[in-house]
């Protein structure tokens, strides 16, 4: 029965709670209901007023301490912009380079102007190394060449010269000879022409260097035999075309036999001039060699059915320094010798083949 009665208590309990906390709000409410209704308006107005002064003077408050800490951020970028300008600045007036920093641009061109200089100097220095080898060469070949032997070559160029003059008269003896009218039929091989050619080395500038008189006369005759040779070329191209005119071949082979003995009168000259300093003519010493050549060329050639057998007229200028100088006590007897070397020289060789070989145009 105790058990039954607290069970019931208990679940009655919460009920009576409940309406004990009702009738109290009631009776409050009852007790607001008894104040006036304008006491109580200008009670919640006051509060209204002071809730919204209270949040006036915070939005102040918030607004100052916006402002304040712009001003400290604005401070704060300002110095850092000092320092880092600054830096910057110290950076700047320390810079090596002009663009990048990390590419330092003024050392890469450096680097390629020292490797070019590099490379120009290796390039110089080979240069002049071959030149001071072939200058060595040239001076141990001079130093091994004396004056005397000097103008040993320089005489033989006087044996060499008479023999082209030979060789020009029979050239053209040759050509005239087989002709058709007023062209020639063929032109002569070029080997006849190319032998005709002076050797250059055989003048040795270097001699004269120390005798500024002496080195223009030789050059000056080094400059003439050069020009010679570049004239053999010329005429050698000329007979072989058959564009050029007969008279224009006819022209070059008398510049053949003109320059043959004009060469031969300026080394005659020169030897005179240079070895002995115009005390001694060296005209009877040049005369001997052409004699010497002369009797060598009838040795070497006696068999007379080898000889040429048309006719062989020769027109020797009066003026040729053969005749005027070097031969002028006895024209005829140099004329006599100089047609068998021509008749010699148009003739056969041994092996019954012609000394000179005329060469048909297509």
């Amino acid at each position: 029965m105790r058990k039954y009665l607290l069970f019931v208590f208990i679940c009655l309990l919460p009920a009576c709670l409940v309406a004990q906390n009702n009738h109290q709000m009631q009776q409050e409410e009852n007790q607001y209901a008894q104040i006036p209704n304008d006491s109580l308006f200008k009670e919640l107005k006051a509060i209204r007023s002071l809730q919204e002064k209270a949040k006036a003077e915070r939005d102040t408050i918030r607004a100052k301490m916006k402002k304040r800490e712009a001003e400290l951020q604005e401070q704060t970028e300002a110095d850092m912009s000092n320092e880092y300008g600054a830096i910057l600045q110290v950076e700047n007036n320390t810079r090596q380079h002009w663009w990048y920093d990390d590419w330092n641009c003024f050392g890469i061109f450096t680097f390629i102007v020292a490797l070019a200089s590099l490379i120009i100097g290796w390039i110089t220095y080979n240069a002049q190394k071959k030149t001071e080898e072939n200058t060595t060469k040239t001076q141990r070949n001079t130093s091994k060449l004396n004056l005397e032997e000097q103008k040993s070559l320089l005489s033989d160029m006087i044996r060499h010269f008479y023999r082209n003059y030979v060789v020009s008269l029979a050239l053209g003896i040759k050509l005239e000879a087989e002709k058709d009218g007023d062209k020639f039929r063929g032109y002569p091989s070029e080997e006849h022409l190319l032998k005709m050619a002076v050797n250059l080395d055989d003048v040795h500038l270097n001699l004269f260097y120390q005798e500024n008189e002496q080195h223009h006369l030789v050059h000056k005759l080094f400059v003439m035999l050069r020009n010679y040779n570049i004239e053999l070329s010329v005429i050698s191209e000329h007979l072989k075309s058959q564009q050029i005119d007969y008279a224009t071949k006819v022209r070059d082979l008398q510049t053949l036999t003109f320059k043959c003995y004009y060469l031969t009168g300026e080394i005659t000259k020169l030897i005179g001039m240079i070895w002995y300093k115009g005390e001694k003519d060296y005209e009877s010493e040049a005369r001997q060699r052409i004699i010497e050549e002369q009797e060598k060329n009838r040795h070497d050639n006696a068999d007379e059915t080898k000889y040429y057998t048309g006719d062989v007229v020769l027109e020797i200028p009066e003026e040729s320094y053969y005749l005027k100088t070097l031969f002028a006590a006895d024209q005829a007897k140099f004329l006599a010798d100089l047609k068998q070397d021509v008749v010699i020289e148009a003739g056969r060789n041994k092996s019954d083949s012609p000394k000179i070989h005329i060469i048909p145009f297509v």
